[in-house]
């Protein structure tokens, strides 16, 4: 880490560094109650192995950390792409059911109109039908069918 050094006295190698609560780098030399760059009051962290990983990943190498994210954001966007395709499948397989279907309603829709269409015809034959039978089963005599008279000599 070419970056590394102690902000007050810039020394490169000291052995033992710690980061003030204001955000500077100290040597061990440069260490006392108040920030040697700022001259605040502030607590100082070691800067050690045994840091919280959200406290090591300012001493990274930014370039390592993003190739790192990089390859775990990858993993993320491939995931996230698997479930959306999956997604996808299901539903075209779901419109495509649904479109046999909607072809499956049409031909009945037609077939029944189609048999609207002949129950009417039949009725109206039927109709006929029943006025004539009643004609029918009339007497001769109420019926307005005139007969032709023959007229025989005597």
């Amino acid at each position: 880490m070419d970056w590394f050094h102690c902000n007050q006295c810039f020394t490169r190698s000291a052995s033992k560094y710690a980061v003030s609560s204001c955000g500077h780098i100290c040597c061990e030399k440069c260490i006392t109650s108040q920030c040697g760059v700022c001259r605040s009051m502030c607590s100082f962290l070691p800067i050690t192995d045994e840091m919280k990983p959200q406290e090591k990943v300012f001493f990274k190498d930014p370039v390592k950390l993003i190739q790192t994210r990089q390859e775990h954001i990858s993993q993320i966007a491939s995931f996230q792409r698997t479930q959306m395709e999956r997604v996808a499948i299901h539903f075209k397989r779901k419109a495509a059911e649904l479109e046999i279907r909607v072809k499956e309603v049409t031909e009945h829709c037609c077939q029944l109109t189609d048999l609207k269409r002949e129950n009417a015809v039949l009725k109206k034959q039927l109709s006929e039908l029943q006025r004539e039978t009643a004609e029918l089963k009339k007497p001769l005599s109420q019926r307005r069918v005139s007969l032709p008279v023959a007229v025989t000599s005597p």
